[in-house]
């Protein structure tokens, strides 16, 4: 009873109280997306070109130019920049191939030193989260990634270890004040974020992004799914030129094909 009453008290609304303004990190298009305390969402089918997009989000933020491809993290007014990646699902090469990606979308030769990238596809759910939390005390970044976050539960379809996640993730990004920035693979059939942990995690989270491939065009395209603080962006398409990647427009959608001519 006596622990009740003092969570009612601290949690009480407080009429001589101003919060300080949200302090927003991540921008894609102008939108909104990211502010600290909070957690965003990359989502899309294997191979479909979510950690392209992640990698550019990762290197807007070592570059002095407005934005790439209309994506913008900044940390530069935060006192701590570190930024954190944690790679739960490459191979170590394609770990080594994603790094080099970052650094030649940022058109820089090496990684800053508040950049602290971690390969850990070899360890279980509970090293995962346990290495994260170490992380989070030690650094105290204002941002970190983690490729992907079904690395870090046992069984997505089960409704208490995937709300035990979320909770997980909500008091992460309070006691830190960090943006945690996930991605969350869709299933192939139905395209939505698999099972009850995708369900909650769409719920929950302040943006979810979905990432689409165009491979009729050869084009990946990062699209606004759920924007709880902004209004939706336009879409981005990006493509591979031989040397680098290049925003493209989007191409016309296809019509509809109507029965009976």
């Amino acid at each position: 009873m006596e622990a009740a009453l003092k969570l009612l008290e601290l949690r009480h609304y407080k009429p001589n109280y101003h919060p300080p303004e949200e302090n927003v990190i991540l921008r894609i298009n102008g939108s909104n997306c990211g502010t600290l305390g909070n957690f965003c969402i990359i989502s899309g089918i294997p191979k479909s070109g979510k950690s392209t997009f992640l990698n550019a989000i990762i290197a807007s933020n070592f570059t002095r130019v407005d934005n790439i491809f209309g994506i913008k993290l900044n940390t530069a007014n935060i006192q701590n920049k570190s930024i954190g990646y944690f790679d739960t699902e490459s191979s170590e090469y394609d770990f080594y191939k994603n790094l080099n990606r970052i650094k030649m979308i940022a058109n820089i030769d090496t990684l800053p030193a508040y950049f602290n990238a971690f390969s850990t596809r070899k360890d279980g759910v509970i090293d995962h989260k346990a290495m994260i939390e170490v992380y989070l005390y030690k650094f105290r970044p204002s941002v970190i990634f983690i490729d992907g976050l079904l690395d870090l539960i046992h069984n997505f379809n089960d409704e208490v270890e995937s709300k035990l996640l979320i909770e997980w993730l909500k008091f992460l990004t309070n006691e830190y004040n960090v943006l945690i920035i996930g991605v969350v693979h869709l299933g192939k059939r139905d395209n939505h974020t698999l099972g009850h942990f995708g369900s909650m995690v769409d719920r929950y989270a302040q943006s979810v992004v979905e990432v689409v491939k165009d491979k009729e065009n050869d084009i990946f395209m990062m699209k606004a799914k759920y924007l709880r603080s902004a209004a939706d962006f336009n879409d981005i398409c990006i493509q591979w030129n031989g040397t680098k990647y290049v925003e493209v427009q989007k191409p016309p959608e296809a019509p509809i094909k109507r029965k009976g001519g």
